[in-house]
């Protein structure tokens, strides 16, 4: 997942994780993230980190978990084309 994240343009990160957030937040089976997943994301929520490169790959597992073909929509949306395929592979 880290070489992923990489792949992530800096300047596109504030903007994937708005999106990510809404997949996560909006989702029916948003109850399948486990529970430290869900308590790093609000770590990283609390310090203003969700942009960074911790938050974006934590925002990326829970977003697979509860909704994965949204998430590789938003990626595409993005012009993340490479990413999107690269997490339809793992």
């Amino acid at each position: 997942m880290e070489s992923v994240v990489d792949a992530i343009p800096i300047s596109l990160r504030g903007e994937l994780s708005k999106r990510l957030i809404d997949i996560v937040l909006g989702a029916e089976r948003r109850d399948s993230i486990p529970t430290e997943l869900a308590k790093k994301i609000i770590y990283l929520w609390r310090q203003d980190q969700l942009a960074s490169r911790a938050g974006i790959q934590a925002l990326l597992e829970a977003a697979l978990m509860v909704d994965a073909e949204a998430t590789f929509q938003v990626c595409e949306s993005l012009g993340l084309k490479e990413v999107a395929v690269t997490l339809r592979n793992l």
